[in-house]
This record gives structure tokens, C-alpha cells and sequence, in this order.
């Protein structure tokens, strides 16, 4: 369980930490959408392959964040010109 809640974290982290967005309502969801998804499809497999070794585990916990990452990328992306927007206007700067 301690690992499973420390992957959830490092998702949830990598996500938010991908754009700084204006718009904290959805990068929060976007967030807890995944911390969830991930914890769900790895205490899954770790139900469903009880007597793995934790070697074995990390590393499925592994190459399941990273299908999480490829998907959450998308919706991450379409917030950064969002960010971008919102930083350059915090320093002063007028974009075009």
C-alpha cells in the first residue's frame, strides 16, 4: 500500500509540474483524475499478482505510470499555452 501511495504522488507531481496553469480548478481534477487511475491499476495488479516480488511490482507500477503519463501528456498540453499566456502577462510581457 506505502507503494502504491508514493506512485500516486510522483503521478500527481509529474502532471501539475508539466505547465503552471491560471486555471487551478482543472489542473487539480486533471491531477486527482490520475493519482486515482494509477492507483487503481496498480493495487489492481498488485491483487492480481500477490506473490510478485517488490522488484516485479515496482517495475509494473513503473510501465504503468508511464501509460498514464502518454495519456495525461494530452490533456496536460492543452493547458500550456494557458500557462504560458499566464506567466508572460505576470512579468509584463504582451504576446502577440
Amino acid at each position: 500500500m506505502a507503494l502504491s501511495l508514493a506512485l500516486v504522488s510522483l503521478q500527481y507531481t509529474a502532471i501539475l509540474s508539466k505547465v503552471v496553469m491560471p486555471n487551478t480548478i482543472a489542473s487539480t481534477k486533471i491531477g486527482d483524475d490520475a493519482a486515482s487511475a494509477v492507483e487503481q491499476r496498480v493495487l489492481g495488479w498488485c491483487r492480481s499478482h500477490e506473490g510478485a516480488p517488490v522488484a516485479e511490482k515496482r517495475e509494473a507500477a513503473k510501465l504503468i505510470m508511464e501509460g498514464f503519463m502518454q495519456a495525461y501528456d494530452d490533456k496536460a498540453a492543452k493547458f500550456a499555452p494557458q500557462g504560458y499566456n499566464h506567466r508572460a502577462q505576470q512579468s509584463g510581457a504582451r504576446l502577440k
